[in-house]
Order: C-alpha cells, then structure tokens, then sequence
C-alpha cells in the first residue's frame, strides 16, 4: 500500500459557501509528507481537529490559523495547541484549517466567540501566504474537488458523479497515483513546471523579501524627511533666537546711550547752586567772580535740562524698544511651539505600519465584544528562521531572509499598539533547530510545535507592555523656552532680599529663578520642590549660586525649601490679579528650627562650563551624559546643541532606549509603566495617554 496507507494532502474537504472549505465532521485518515514520519488525523464532531470537544469551559483558549495550527505532519497530541493545554492547564481548542487564511480566522473566530465564548483567542498569522490573502477569501481561491482543496483555477468546471465516486477519488491510492501522472503530463506538454494540486501558492518567499525591502526603504525615508523637518524648525528657531538678540542688543545700546549722556556728579552739583554758595562775603577764601559762577551754573543747568529732555526721549524710545522685545521674546515661544507641535505631529511611526494594522483592529473589536483577549503569534517560514533550511529545497545559496523578519516584528508593534499581546515565533522556533521542521517542508515537527507552545505558554503569562504617550505635549503644556527667549524677558527682583538675593522670570508657562550669592550672604546650595514641582525642573549649582528652572502655569502656587551652610530658608511663589492677567511674586523666608542636613557641593560638568560661563549656567546637569553621547564632537562644535540638550529643548533630545520615552517637556528618559507593569522605584504617573515612572525627588 502507498506510503503506509498514508496521503501528502487532506482529503476530506466538504464546500462552503462562506469559508470556502470545512472539514468532515467525524473523518480519519493517514498522512504523510515526503520521507517524513507517518501521522494519523482525526477529525471531531465539530469539524475541528482532535477529539470532541467538551462543553465551554472557564478560561478557555481556541486558537484559529491554517495548516500549522491544524498541525499537518504531527499527531493529534503534538500539536501547539494539544502541547498548549498540558503546559497551561487550560482548556484549549484548536480551531485551525489547511487552506484558510484570514478572512477566515476571523470568521471562525466569531463563531466559536458566539458558541463557547472562550477568555482568550489565539490567532496564528502564517507568512507563508496570510499577508497576501488579506483580501482575498478562501471561497476565491479553493474548490473542493473529490473531497480534495484545490486552487480554484486548477478545479474542473464540472464533473461526472457515479455511487462511489467521493470514496475512490479521496481514498484510493491507485486513482490518487494515476491523477498526479496524468497532471504531470498535462503540466509537460504545456512546458510549465507540474503543479501540486492542493497546495496554494498565492504568496511566497520572493514576496516577503520585496516587501520587507519597501517597508524599510519607507521607513528610512520617513526617518530621513523626519530629520530634515528637525533642521529646518532648528533653523527657523535660530533665525528667531537672533532677531531677538538683535532687538537685546539695541536696548543695551540706548541703556548706554543714556548712561553716557549723563551729567558728571560735579555738574550737577553746580547746576543745583546759587551764585551766592561760592561768592559769600562771609567766605574767608579768595573768590571767585560772580560773573564766571553765574554762568558755570547756568552751563550746567542747560546741561542738565538737556539732559533730562534726553531721559525722557529715551524713555519713550526704551518703552516702545521694551515692548517690541517683549514681543519678539513671545513671538519666538509661540512661533517655536507651533513648529514643536507641527515636528511631533510629523513623527515618524517607530516601526512601519503593519499590513495586518485595520485586520487587528476588527479582530480585536470582535473579541472585545464578548468579553475575550486576542493575542495574536507571528509565524515565520522556515527559511526565516534558518538558513540552512534552503538545502532541504535544493537551493545551495538561497536569498538572505533577514530583511523580511522586520514583517513579523512589525505586526507584533501593531498589535501592541492596538493592546493586544503579541509573540514573534522565530526566535522560538530558533532555538529549537535543528528539528522545528519537516524535511522538504513548511510545517513544524512536533518539536516545533512544543516550542512554539512553551514560547506562547510564557507569552499568556506576561502582560502588555505599557501603553506609550502620545508624542508631543499635551494642551495647554509648553516646552522650555530657549537662552534667546530667556535673556528677552524681564527679570524682577525677589520681594525680600534679606535671606536670599537673586532674579525671577516667567516666561511661556515657565519660572525661571537664579540665586546669586550677594558679598555678605552665603549662597543657596540646594533647592526642594515641595508644591508645584514637575519631573522637567532643572537645577543647576554653581560656585556663586543656583538656578531653578520650572514649568509653572500663571497662578499655579511653588514652594520650595531652601538650603544654605547656615540655615534654611522658605521660597514662596504667589499670584495677584492684575488688569492683564495674574502678577507673579516671590519671596523668601528665614526658616527656624528646620534639622541640618548635609549639602552636596556640585558644579556643572566642564563641557558646559567650556560652553558657557559656568557661574550663570542653567540646566539639568544629570543629562549632560546622555547629551554628550546624543551629540559628539569638539567642544566648540556641539556646545550650542549639548547646551540645548541639557535645556530640554526637544529638537537636540537623545534617544529614548526600548521601553523608555521622553515625559514632561524633559530631555530625560522615563520607564513606561501600567497597573500590570508597576515602577521598580519611584511612582507610576499619568502622563499625555500613558504613565511613567517619575523617581521620587
């Protein structure tokens, strides 16, 4: 008897109208692929593989795909899904059809949801040939032809029925023998290479690498367009940065103007005498002429009429200067907003999008409705997984499959993006070689199978990773405003100078206070937030002093502790309504009774202080690592973006490392966290559609 009885292809196929193909309820037959082992199939009463199925049970899995989930090659019991059930624990029902790709999944998946309404649906994405049967059903492209599944452009248009013809056209060897020979000859008198009926072909491997290459090429190409978006609004931020420099620069010119115009000390004294004061007979000293001193007094009081003609002409001058400044400096914040915003918006999707993106979508919504988890396994070919694999084919030197493997991880993003778990199978199926696959064949050994159901088993018991914030800020949020923007606003002095001295901005929704040690005053060492701090503070020490720099929306409250050497002090931001909007006032107070505790004596790291004058540094000195490594080079050529990186400003931020992004309007990395994904230190914090870990200050 052939092959022990056995056939290469499924051979009790019944039609239907939606899904093209089902199985016969209650069918056995041998099987065998090639020089590989003999198997037994066995259908239930439902049309699935295995035994019958129980009735529903709790925590129940049914796993839908084709012919790798069905198992085609191996025993009943060696299956993923039968290897699934003894490793869980769990009820599991393998609901996996030769032929069907995933319109199909979909659609059994809806019934058995409706039926047995399991807690979780596995569905097995094949990259043999389910990303180019998307949208084509398996009604379009198999007929069932003597219980065979045959491509639908190979089947007979119409056939002869006679008593038996069902038994001897799927069972008998002789007459499966004689139809692949006469096939043969068919294919060679039309010089095409024979065609083995029954198996697809609408997809291969020279599919996948084309494209895996495009989706690279795309992604490359929204990369670069990203990073050329990057130049340009860096460009733009400058051209603005100078045009307010300019406008600095012309007040300082009129504040010197002034400053030199002003008479001596001497005139002016002169100017406010009477002749009489030098020219008293009283006078015991030789003096001077009356007419001379009138009009020394007289020179000098023109002096300083002229003078005081000129402060008012520049104080009108200065006024309208100091308002276009002011405006320039809020031009530049909003003008860099928009450009942030329009460069976030823009960003690039940090993998391709996945074909399977929309199909996941309505598979999830599907399973959401009835209360069930998808996860979703991505399956390679063979050859993905091992080269060696193409030898078994014949091919010495077969194309290199590596590219394509960006496929699978891809819908594994998108799946998780859409919070549906996801595994790559490859690497699994790695570890397993030699021996995941049959010989000459696609499919998996029972040693593949029992890898794939340990890598899944681990999978279910894992959470989602995190959900990512949203890129950009949310409404209402700012980035830090630049140097330029800085140096345009108008720094006030704190109310109370007793304990501590210094200067205090608000600009865009951020605050900006600057410490500096007066001669008799001992500089603020250390600053503690208490109320109003944000993960984006800076704080910078220096020899003379420190610098705070906050986010703070107009009339939100701050306090903060602050240390010195020999005490404590209290800052305390407040607000008080004004015509044009709440007023900022700060001030500090002398602590008494508040513990010693001991100060760390920091200064900026010296690239920066290469960069800038170190005693008015400002920023986050525990980035200078990661921005040095963002942007290598001579000092003199990247201090202008390691300055901007330590500042927040996103167009110099570094890279993020997986599992981590950037929160806050900070240039820092933060660990995604959830309820199932808690923070290893610190708090997990709300943050723009996600939550991060925000280390405790």
């Amino acid at each position: 008897m052939r092959d022990e009885g056995a056939f290469p292809h499924v051979n009790f196929y019944v039609a239907d109208p939606q899904l093209g193909v089902r199985l016969q309820p209650g069918a056995t037959m041998g099987f065998r692929l090639g020089t590989n082992p003999r198997t037994t199939i066995h259908v239930n009463a439902s049309g699935y593989r295995g035994a019958d199925w129980p009735v529903p049970q709790p925590r129940e899995i049914v796993v839908v795909g084709d012919s790798q989930v069905f198992g085609l090659g191996v025993e009943d019991h060696d299956t993923f899904s039968a290897r699934l059930a003894e490793r869980t624990g769990r009820p599991v029902i393998n609901a996996g059809v030769p032929t069907y790709g995933p319109r199909e999944y979909l659609e059994t998946a809806r019934e058995l949801l409706a039926t047995r309404r399991p807690e979780t649906v596995v569905v097995v994405l094949n990259y043999v040939n389910d990303p180019f049967e998307l949208e084509r059903p398996n009604s379009e492209r198999h007929a069932v032809w003597d219980g065979w599944a045959v491509r639908r452009e190979t089947a007979p248009t119409e056939v002869v029925q006679f008593p038996g013809r069902a038994w001897l056209f799927s069972r008998s060897h002789a007459v499966y023998a004689l139809r692949r020979w006469l096939y043969a000859l068919e294919s060679d008198d039309a010089g095409a290479p024979p065609l083995d009926p029954g198996t697809p072909s609408e997809g291969g491997w020279e599919d996948l690498v084309h494209v895996s290459l495009r989706a690279q090429a795309e992604q490359a190409e929204q990369a670069a367009q990203h990073e050329r978006s990057r130049g340009t609004s860096r460009a733009q931020v400058d051209r603005l940065g100078k045009s307010l420099a300019d406008k600095r620069a012309q007040l300082r010119d009129l504040e010197d103007e002034l400053e030199y115009g002003e008479p001596s000390e001497l005139s002016g004294r002169i100017a406010a005498g009477k002749p009489g004061d030098i020219v008293d007979d009283t006078n015991a000293e030789k003096s001077r002429s009356v007419v001379l001193t009138a009009e020394l007094i007289r020179a000098a009081v023109e002096r300083r009429e002229a003078y005081k003609k000129q402060q008012r002409k520049f104080a009108r001058a200065h006024a309208a200067k100091f308002r276009e400044l002011q405006a320039a400096a809020a031009t530049l914040v909003d003008e860099r907003e928009t450009l942030l915003a329009e460069l976030a918006a823009s960003a690039p999707r940090p993998r391709p999008q996945s074909v399977f993106d929309a199909y996941l979508a309505e598979f999830k919504a599907l399973c959401d409705a009835h209360g069930a988890e998808l996860v979703v396994v991505a399956m390679p070919i063979d050859v993905q997984v091992d080269a060696g694999e193409w030898a078994k084919y014949g091919v010495e030197r077969g194309p290199d499959m590596r590219p394509s493997q960006i496929l699978l991880s891809d819908v594994v993003a998108s799946a998780e993006e859409l919070r549906i778990r996801g595994l790559d199978a490859t690497a699994a199926l790695r570890a397993a070689q030699p021996g995941a696959f049959l010989d000459h064949d696609i499919h998996m050994t029972a040693r593949g199978h029992a890898a794939l159901a340990e890598a899944l088993a681990q999978r279910l018991e894992h959470p989602l990773p995190p959900r990512a914030p949203a890129p950009g800020l949310p409404r209402g949020t700012r980035y830090a405003p630049t140097s330029a923007a800085w140096a345009a606003a108008l720094p006030a002095p704190l109310d109370d100078m007793a304990w501590a001295t210094g200067t205090v901005q608000h600009l865009g929704g951020w605050l900006k206070l600057r410490f500096a040690a007066a001669d008799d005053v001992e500089p603020i060492r250390e600053i503690e937030l208490l109320t109003g701090a944000s993960p984006a503070a800076m704080r910078m020490t220096t020899a003379t002093g420190m610098t705070l720099v906050t986010p703070l929306a107009p009339g939100e409250p701050l306090t903060a502790r602050l240390y010195r050497l020999d005490g404590a002090g209290e800052l305390r931001i407040r607000w008080e309504p004004r015509e044009g909007g709440p007023q900022l006032r700060a001030e500090v107070v002398a602590l008494q009774g508040v513990p010693a505790r001991p100060l760390t004596f920091t200064r900026p790291p010296g690239i920066l202080c290469r960069c800038e004058t170190c005693d008015e540094m400002w920023g986050e000195p525990a980035l200078d690592a990661a921005c040095e490594a963002a942007h290598p080079g001579e000092p003199d050529q990247v201090c202008d973006a390691v300055l901007a990186c330590v500042r927040h400003d996103p167009l110099f931020a570094p890279e993020c490392p997986e599992g981590h992004v950037h929160a806050f309007a900070s240039n820092a990395c933060f660990t995604l966290c959830d309820a199932e994904n808690p923070c290893a230190r610190g708090a997990c914090t709300p943050w723009h559609g996600g939550a991060v870990c925000v280390p405790a200050a």
